[in-house]
């Protein structure tokens, strides 16, 4: 009887072993179904109105009813929009930058009061924007009315660099050092005033 009982669990071992081998493999399939459903929840919103605005989208309108409160007082409803390079929406983005600030009723939550809306770009070599952005560097700032959130009052741009070995450029970026600097008006936050500028090494 020992012998056969031996027998068995060695015949049983690999097919439990084959057994938890499957079961972990659909616990993985179900978590992968899972993390996909969730994905797909938060995608193919672009153009629908909401009640607020998800991770991962802007919005470009916004329209005041009771839609959003139940019927109750006047709520924002947000017009969502996948974020783009080129779209113009009433907020920025993680991953892009904006070049132009504009004026108008559309992103408005007071009736008769205009506010600002952001024309989104995906930040490349050489493009002049209203903000910095982390992966890049510049080399110039300019002042212009686009990047106002004044109407009418000028701003700082900064035209951006992806930071190379031997570019001149207004900041140090992470990852480099720099084995010269000058005193020029290229990187001034105030106009006429000299300001430094590194030749960076990396």
């Amino acid at each position: 009887m020992s012998a056969a009982r031996t027998a068995r669990t060695g015949r049983t071992g690999p097919i439990r072993l084959l057994l938890a081998a499957f079961a972990a493999l659909a616990l993985l399939l179900t978590g992968a179904a899972t993390a996909t459903t969730a994905a797909a929840a938060t995608t193919g919103l672009d153009g629908a109105w909401a009640c607020d605005v998800p991770a991962g989208y802007v919005y470009d309108q916004v329209a005041m009813n009771r839609t959003c409160s139940s019927g109750s007082w006047n709520a924002p409803q947000f017009h969502l929009r996948t974020p783009v390079d080129g779209l113009t929406a009433c907020k920025s983005s993680p991953g892009f930058v904006y070049d132009a600030i504009t004026w108008g009723s559309a992103c408005s939550q007071q009736p008769g009061v205009t506010s600002n809306a952001y024309h989104l770009r995906t930040p490349v070599d050489g493009l002049t924007a209203c903000m910095g952005t982390p992966a890049f560097t510049y080399d110039r700032i300019t002042y212009t009315s686009a990047c106002s959130l004044q109407p009418g009052v000028q701003a700082t741009t900064f035209h951006l660099r992806k930071p190379v070995n031997g570019l001149w450029a207004c900041t140090v970026p992470s990852g480099f050092t720099y084995s010269q600097s000058t005193q020029n008006t290229d990187c001034s936050y105030t106009q006429g005033v000299p300001s430094t500028k590194y030749l960076l090494l990396g």
